[in-house]
């Protein structure tokens, strides 16, 4: 179902109004998703990395990550690596855009803009134009029975357990105490060890144990603090997805890795998938009695499940906030804005947005004087005189331009103007930043676009 919606047919009457036909305006209680029986709900859901892994696998879209090498020399160049080429090529391959096109073998075939059009005899698809594949992942896989906490669960479960007894002056949760396989070997005393046999029986177990008694463990806490039923319910919504045995390697697209003159220089997130990819390779070794041991199990589970948490919040750190890339990926400088009063409007779409007729004039400033200028004969001179007076009093004739932009829009085939809307600081700007602010009565409705 497309983005847009359709745009209120009002035509420009005298001063800034424009008046509607009520028959024409949309309302959200007539629009899609309705429905008599059903009511419809957007929401995000975790990822259950096993079935992930097992799709893209399936696919062809993924590949499982080796064994990690004695050095990281080996794993640059292994072929199944968390460095692997199947990522596609980077800025320190000698050609770097020749996936650019490219056939489907995965491995070999035809590459490169000199083979487009070509039939690959391997895969028999043509050689066509592709673009890099960031949904392309390699899987770490830990081996029956081992398995660690799924990083947002982790997070829920921390959360629904609470605090913890300190260790040596540190403060921890009770999450960390009961993994933790060496807080069993340190010496509690006096109130401490009266406090860990009474709260936290489960004290040092380890992650193996944690996990076959994870139902036992919640429904302990559950009895003790039954406010938290809500956190509770949250977790056992989806149950299967609290543990895992495959973890996510995001593309080296995405964490670019440079060797010049014998000095590696790389994104943070490698160090920490190199780390992850030695502790998933030496808990998977189950050849002697003493790798099997279940201590030592317990501890590399735990190390890695800290070193999974720490790539968690790194990524976290990466998207979120003001210099995150989410906000510079819409931020930026625009030429033309104006701050607005955002006002409810329960007669739009949820893809629509109303903004005020002042805002549009200044967001159109070249578009009205080039008009003024070519279909009026002014010189740029006057179509700036005119222009700027109806940013302060209304203009017909400027009111008229811009209803025509408008329409013009929606003869190319586009339901109306296409704006991307900013929540903060309410900023708005043609095709940049915009907010919703005015009554219907003197403003023009306007689509979002499906970037957002």
């Amino acid at each position: 179902m497309s983005m847009y919606g359709e745009l209120f047919n009002g035509k420009s009457k005298e001063g800034n109004f424009l008046h509607y036909d009520d028959a024409n305006i949309v309302s959200t209680s007539t629009t899609y998703p309705h429905s008599d029986e059903y009511e419809f709900t957007s929401y995000i859901d975790y990822i259950d990395f096993d079935k992930e892994c097992e799709v893209d696998i399936a696919s062809g879209n993924g590949f499982i990550v080796q064994p990690a090498g004695r050095n990281i020399k080996k794993d640059l160049k292994a072929e199944d690596g968390i460095f692997s080429p199947k990522f596609g090529q980077t800025l320190a391959d000698v050609n770097l855009f020749i996936d650019r096109y490219k056939c489907r073998c995965q491995t070999g075939g035809l590459r490169g803009r000199i083979n487009a059009g070509l039939r690959c005899p391997v895969c028999g698809h043509l050689c066509e134009s592709t673009d890099d594949n960031f949904s392309y992942f390699g899987w770490m896989k830990l081996v029956d029975p081992y398995m660690i906490i799924h990083p947002a669960y982790y997070k829920k479960i921390e959360s629904f357990l609470g605090r913890g007894i300190s260790i040596q002056g540190a403060k921890r949760t009770k999450l960390e105490n009961i993994l933790d396989i060496t807080d069993t070997q340190i010496p509690l005393s006096g109130k401490a060890s009266t406090t860990k046999a009474k709260e936290e029986p489960y004290f040092g177990i380890g992650m193996m144990e944690f996990i076959k008694h994870f139902d036992e463990i919640m429904d302990f806490y559950l009895k003790k603090k039954p406010n938290r039923k809500i956190a509770y319910d949250d977790i056992y919504a989806h149950r299967d997805r609290v543990f895992t045995h495959c973890i996510p390697v995001f593309s080296t697209l995405l964490r670019p890795v440079d060797i010049n003159d014998g000095n590696m220089t790389y994104e943070p997130t490698n160090a920490m998938y190199t780390m992850m990819n030695k502790l998933v390779t030496v808990i998977n070794k189950n050849a002697t009695k003493i790798q099997k041991e279940p201590k030592i199990k317990n501890q590399q589970l735990y190390n890695l499940q800290k070193k999974f948490m720490e790539l968690y919040t790194e990524l976290e750190n990466i998207l979120s906030g003001k210099k995150g890339d989410f906000r510079c990926l819409l931020g930026g400088r625009y030429n033309f804005s104006s701050r607005n009063v955002i006002v409810q409007n329960p007669d739009l779409r949820i893809d629509e947005v109303t903004l005020p007729v002042v805002g549009l004039t200044i967001m159109l400033e070249q578009r009205i004087k080039n008009i003024l200028c070519r279909m009026y004969g002014m010189t740029p001179t006057e179509a700036n005189d005119i222009w700027y007076k109806a940013t302060i009093q209304p203009n017909k004739r400027v009111n008229a331009i811009i209803q025509s932009i408008i329409d013009d829009c929606k003869r190319k085939g586009m339901p109306g103007l296409a704006v991307i809307i900013n929540r903060n600081p309410y900023m708005v700007g043609h095709l940049g930043r915009k907010s919703q602010g005015c009554t219907p009565r003197n403003c023009w409705n306007v689509l979002m676009p499906n970037c957002l």
